[in-house]
């Protein structure tokens, strides 16, 4: 069976393959959200998609319906696909990939993928990911990262961005970055960490994060002020639900003690490597109190913004 179809082959300069799978490496959506604010900017051309058909079980990535033009419903099936810009004011060109993590025959589907990145002679590969992890929304966000060269981990590490000692499960952005290591090509992955009690809803602080870092790495001199705007408001709507809930309260406060120790503590130990914050590390709070009313009122206030269109309203207009 064939695989890939190509839809455009335009001739790229050494391109920069930027890519983020939604699932299990995307926490709060963060990743692919990146991805899609730079589809929206940048409004690239379709290169190549992956067929889905044997590499999905539709029952956990399920197709969705929508209406056209208010009448008629069509299928939208889940899609793999790669997107190329030819950037005038870089050195190389960008291919852009978004896609849903695979279920089945990952072997399989990063061979497809490795096999499209090598049509185009990509120079290099820049994965993004996020995490759930037991940081509060009141810090800055927690970035980690990896790189299987020498050069990019010096990249990384003038970023502050070191490297990580994750052992244990992975996901396709792991298997994707081996894979090019492999081969030869220079790759990396840049991991934000979201809060977990904010799971369920778009994150914007985290993805304003993963972009920022992603455009000093990269150089891309990318106005992201809108967004980066977006994360303030973001964040000052979270705490104003927190400030209503003692013990919503009670349980951030703890958050940020405990991250502050561990930042004193890596402080002391003068080590290069990341020892906090690690890609794919689970989530353990230990005897902290329940937040289940903060995220049932944070899921609660952004469902009905999204609804009324009003994502950036403050909360206290609500109220009144």
């Amino acid at each position: 069976m064939e695989y890939i179809h190509y839809h455009n082959e335009p001739e790229l300069r050494d391109p920069v393959v930027i890519a983020a799978f939604g699932g299990w490496n995307d926490a709060a959506d963060a990743a692919t959200t990146a991805i899609k604010f730079l589809i929206d900017r940048w409004k690239p051309i379709k290169l190549a998609e992956i067929d889905i058909e044997d590499f999905f079980v539709f029952t956990e990535t399920r197709p969705t319906i929508k209406y056209v033009d208010g009448i008629q419903r069509t299928i939208v099936w889940p899609s793999c696909q790669f997107l190329a810009y030819k950037a005038p004011d870089l050195s190389h060109d960008i291919i852009l990939y978004l896609g849903a993590e695979p279920q089945l025959k990952w072997k399989t589907f990063s061979k497809c993928f490795l096999e499209v990145c090598k049509k185009f002679h990509a120079s290099e590969i820049i994965l993004l990911g996020a995490l759930l992890a037991d940081v509060p929304h009141s810090i800055a966000v927690p970035i980690t990262g990896t790189a299987s060269t020498v050069d990019m981990k010096e990249r990384l590490k003038e970023m502050d961005i070191h490297n990580s000692r994750y052992e244990g499960p992975t996901g396709m952005v792991g298997v994707i970055q081996d894979g090019f290591r492999r081969v030869a090509i220079p790759a990396a992955s840049i991991w934000a960490a979201a809060p977990h009690y904010l799971a369920a809803t778009p994150n914007i602080k985290v993805t304003s994060a993963l972009l920022t870092y992603l455009n000093t790495f990269m150089s891309f001199g990318l106005d992201l002020s809108d967004i980066q705007l977006d994360a303030i408001r973001f964040e000052e709507q979270i705490s104003t639900l927190v400030a209503k809930d003692p013990e919503a309260s009670a349980y951030v406060r703890k958050l940020e003690e405990q991250i502050s120790e561990a930042v004193h503590s890596d402080d002391d130990d003068d080590e290069e490597e990341d020892s906090f914050f690690s890609a794919d590390r689970s989530t353990g709070t230990g005897p902290l109190p329940s937040a289940e009313s903060l995220i049932q009122g944070v899921e609660e206030l952004l469902r009905k913004q999204r609804e009324n269109g009003e994502q950036n309203k403050p909360i206290d207009e609500e109220d009144e």
